[in-house]
């Protein structure tokens, strides 16, 4: 498909509503993904963890026992997306737990395994949890192999810098098992930082140099920590030069409130270097700003932008654990729909 991503992050929906969140558009309450169809958002990513909330292992045990993001719970949701039409991101972290560039935990049951069995159990798990989604009527059209995998994946085995081999090795397990699925399947590789092409262009050329495949760039942009959108324009257009691939920021959110007494508690406490105020008109604006520089990318080669968890508000029944992010949602604290998300929908 060549239709700009206008997407979202949707990976907490199904813990949101279990603990009692409930969404509205205008006044009605609708299913938040159905809000999301309706304002223009064609796309949904989700994130997927080995094997979340089991009591015995940790970090597993630091999830919910009824294992939101676990295969079974990321196939539900994405049936649900599908049948309203959605495009599908899997997004591979290959972990029990959050993995980012701070924390990349092997899975449990892949531990004092050599190199090549967990490449091999990477592989299977890969393609067991695509099948079944195909099995479910889910046509998955980007599957990303790792998650801001910045400084690699799986530690210590695929740390980087140092353990490219390693790294390289995994990585082309995971996308050859996405090309046995299905060869039309886009293969994103993530990374944080979106605005330093310096270490993009590091990055990238040791993964070409080992003939790791992938079909996408994929950023993480977050202004408060990365930088201008300026510099993210300019790196995307570098890497649209240098290898000719489709790019999409996969990751992005902006303040639509700051508040001196909060900022401490939420996880972005500043605009960065952007004008743009920490209001519902200023996300707006940010957004439809971000989505002109990735358009305009040469080439055309930018592919689009996921707002990443836009309904995490704080729910009912754990207020605190979602809370860290109500201050960039694209929803209110009772659940209705901002203008900001229309602005993103139409961008």
């Amino acid at each position: 498909m060549s239709d700009f991503v206008r997407g979202a992050d949707m990976s907490q929906l199904p813990q949101l509503e279990h603990e009692g969140t409930r969404y509205s558009l205008a006044g009605k309450e609708m299913d938040c993904l159905e809000i999301l169809r309706q304002q223009g958002i064609n796309a949904v990513r989700i994130k997927v963890w080995n094997d979340p909330g089991n009591p015995d292992f940790f970090p597993a045990n630091q999830s919910d026992w009824l294992a939101f993001n676990s295969p079974e719970q990321v196939i539900k949701l994405a049936q649900r997306a599908s049948a309203l039409g959605f495009r599908i991101m899997i997004d591979f972290h290959y972990s029990d737990w959050w993995a980012d560039p701070q924390k990349q935990f092997m899975p449990h049951a892949w531990q004092g395994l050599p190199l090549e069995a967990v490449a091999e159990q990477l592989s299977l798990f890969t393609l067991d949890v695509l099948q079944r989604l195909r099995d479910a009527g889910v046509t998955v059209e980007w599957v990303q192999i790792g998650n801001e995998i910045t400084h690699g994946m799986l530690w210590p085995m695929a740390f980087v810098p140092g353990n490219w081999p390693a790294l390289a090795q995994l990585l082309i397990a995971g996308a050859t098992a996405v090309r046995t699925f299905d060869p039309n399947c886009r293969i994103v590789l993530h990374l944080d930082a979106g605005a330093d092409h310096e270490f993009y262009r590091c990055w990238f050329n040791e993964a070409i140099a080992r003939k790791v495949p992938f079909d996408v760039i994929g950023l993480s942009f977050y202004p408060c920590w990365h930088g201008s959108l300026t510099l993210l324009s300019d790196n995307l257009n570098a890497l649209a030069h240098c290898y000719g691939k489709s790019l999409i920021v996969v990751e992005t959110a902006y303040p639509r409130v700051l508040d001196p007494n909060k900022n401490q508690h939420w996880l972005i406490q500043h605009c960065g270097s952007e004008p743009f105020p920490a209001t519902e008109v200023g996300q707006a604006q940010y957004l439809q700003a971000l989505s002109r520089s990735v358009r305009s990318v040469a080439g055309g080669l930018g592919a689009g932008v996921f707002y990443w968890e836009p309904a995490m508000i704080p729910s009912p029944m754990c207020r605190e654990q979602h809370s860290v992010w109500e201050n960039v949602t694209l929803f209110d604290e009772h659940g209705a729909a901002l203008s900001s998300l229309a602005a993103f929908g139409c961008s």
